[in-house]
């Protein structure tokens, strides 16, 4: 799947706008140019990665964790341990897989089809208010700089107003079952950076996790939260038998 990259918004105002949406708008603004930043810098990732895969000791908000050293992305989480305010990793989609000798190129990848996606948790408590969901209907809705494009895999693409001399952001959405999936990505004009989107959730075990990846998976936007789900499930000390 190629980059995705939306037509430039009409100019006109979303329309209902009230003082709080205004306000939302500005925070929008602002977000929106953090954002871009960060991902601008998505493919400037650690450069010490490990294959172990002993299991490092760690504690995050009220969970103790047993986190693969081939997963971690901060060396200094890696060798240190004990207790993080933010956990840093790094896997393979689909398989789930941290670094190791024989998939290094592609840890190393950084064109738009890389199947690396970074993993940051946090404990709930000291998480952003919103997951990207909530961000959607809240927030983004009222700020579309136009109509819904179609999507791949049934998704929905809502245009976002930005800098177009920057790129093309939007929110890739659909609603299926009583679950809303929504992702807030970005097509840099720069094709020597990656167009990748990102998409926050709340796990039920007090984790609040925020994940970023290649625009090319949004094709499996149905299994993507489960997979991370998975994955932070398996950090899980298992009691003893």
């Amino acid at each position: 799947m190629m980059p995705l990259t939306l037509p430039g918004g009409t100019g006109i105002e979303a329309r209902h706008f009230t003082s709080m949406v205004f306000a939302l708008a500005l925070a929008g603004t602002a977000l929106v140019a953090h954002t871009v930043g960060s991902w601008l810098t998505y493919t400037r990732g650690p450069t010490g990665w490990s294959d172990s895969r002993e299991r490092v000791p760690v504690t995050l908000g009220a969970m103790e964790l047993k986190v693969p050293a081939n997963m971690m992305r901060r060396v200094e989480e890696r060798v240190a341990g004990g207790p993080v305010d933010r956990l840093s990793l790094a896997v393979l989609w689909p398989s789930m897989d941290g670094y190791s000798e024989l998939n290094a190129r592609a840890f190393a990848d950084p064109s738009d089809t890389s199947a690396v996606i970074l993993v940051a948790l946090e404990p709930t408590l000291t998480a952003d208010i919103m997951d990207t969901s909530e961000r959607l209907t809240q927030v983004w809705l009222s700020l579309a700089s136009g109509d819904p494009l179609p999507g791949p895999a049934g998704l929905a693409l809502l245009p976002l107003p930005g800098d177009p001399a920057s790129g093309t952001d939007f929110v890739a959405h659909r609603s299926e079952e009583g679950h809303l999936f929504a992702a807030r990505c970005f097509t840099p004009r720069d094709k020597a950076l990656a167009a990748t989107c990102e998409r926050s959730i709340r796990l039920g075990d007090g984790l609040f996790a925020t994940y970023r990846f290649r625009q090319v998976q949004l094709e499996h936007w149905q299994k993507l939260d489960d997979s991370i789900a998975s994955l932070v499930a398996g950090l899980s000390p298992k009691p003893a038998s």
